[in-house]
Parts: C-alpha cells; structure tokens; sequence
C-alpha cells in the first residue's frame, strides 16, 4: 500500500474517504510557542510577563490576609481566661504575663508584615502595569 497522498496524512492503517477528512486549512496548524518576555509584533511578550507578576502580587496579598487571619487568632490570657490558674501561684502568673508578651510581640510583628505585603504587592502590580505601558507605547525593546 502507498502512503497517503493527502495533507494532512490520514492516520494509518488507511487512507480516509474525502468526506471523513478535516480540511486541511492554514490555521490547522500550530503557531509556534515563545517563552515568555519576548515578543513577535504582538503584544504578547511584557503582558505575557507581567501576566505572572501580577499573579505573584495577588499571592502577596493572599499572603497579608492569612497573616492578618493569624494575628487576630493569636490567644492572649486576659481576665477571665485566668479563671483556670486560680489555683497556680505567683510563678504561674509571671509565665502568662510572659506568654502575653509574646503575643503582643508577635500581633506587632504581624502587623507590621501584613501591611509591608500589602504595600509591596501593590507596588509590584503597578511595576507591571508600567512594563505593559512602555510596551505599547514602544519604548521597551
């Protein structure tokens, strides 16, 4: 048996009846991938880019969330949260005050973090907007 004469070929083991063929077509086939920041007349090569940078400052903010999340649910002992340590001596006492300190540490340093993330994914995502930006109006090559 001769090999199909048609294009694209049919798949073996015969060659296919005309009405059972795909036309072929110009835009049947592939375009060629381009890794991302580059750029081929379209405008695919910093919006491709920036498309994960801007990913990335979601996550940073989805990040600030979790922390903020986290600091609200930091436990501190307070008045009636002592009720159990009646009985516990004076020792007892320096430990929550200790523990306490802690937390305060902690929900400052969270603060401190979720609002950093915060700024940053902000500034991140309008980096990108910018790289976009230059990239239309042609002054990035």
């Amino acid at each position: 048996m001769s090999p199909c004469p048609h294009t694209p070929a049919c798949p073996p083991p015969i060659c296919l009846p005309s009405s059972l063929r795909t036309p072929s077509t110009p835009a049947a086939t592939p375009e060629p991938t381009q890794p991302p920041g580059t750029s081929s007349g379209s405008h695919d090569g910093y919006e491709t880019s920036a498309k994960y940078v801007r990913k990335f400052a979601g996550t940073m903010d989805a990040s600030a969330t979790g922390v903020d999340t986290v600091k609200e649910a930091t436990p501190r002992f307070e008045g009636w949260d002592l009720v159990p340590l009646a009985g516990v001596p004076i020792v007892g006492l320096m430990f929550v005050n200790r523990f306490n300190t802690i937390t305060d540490t902690w929900k400052d340093s969270a603060g401190i973090l979720s609002e950093v993330l915060r700024t940053d994914s902000g500034k991140v995502s309008r980096a990108a907007d910018n790289y976009v930006a230059a990239e239309r109006a042609g002054t990035v090559k």
